[in-house]
């Protein structure tokens, strides 16, 4: 399965558990979902829309690369800080993953290897942030 029909799966099945408890609540009955309304701070958007490339490489100091601004836009989407999105993964980048990985509980080696993207993906595409 590819990415973008992960992706596109994910979002149908919001969709449905959203509609679902908004239904439920509709005609009175007693939603089980934590969140049925966003939290009034929440934003009804995602807050960054990231779509440099599907690619996932391994990253590290010194890569650079439309997968290196996918990360940094990212990354900055679930810390409290702004990474350049320039695509060259610097001391600052390295920086902002050692901060996530530590955050999300992985091993903060500072390279973004297949557990950090699925952390990541998982924490950007849910609008997480590691400060909430």
């Amino acid at each position: 399965m590819t990415k973008e029909k992960s992706m596109q799966l994910m979002r149908a099945g919001k969709a449905a558990g959203l509609a679902a408890a908004t239904a439920l609540l509709g005609l009175g009955g007693i939603a089980t979902q934590a969140h049925a309304t966003p939290h009034p701070s929440a934003p009804s958007i995602q807050h960054f829309t990231c779509d440099y490339t599907d690619a996932e490489p391994t990253l590290r100091l010194g890569s650079t690369g439309q997968a290196v601004k996918q990360a940094q836009c990212q990354l900055n989407s679930v810390l409290d800080r702004r990474v350049a999105v320039d695509g060259q993964f610097g001391s600052g980048t390295r920086s902002a993953t050692v901060a996530f990985q530590q955050c999300a509980g992985l091993d903060d080696d500072g390279v973004i290897g297949p557990n950090t993207w699925s952390a990541l993906d998982y924490w950007w595409w849910n609008d997480i942030d590691c400060h909430r």
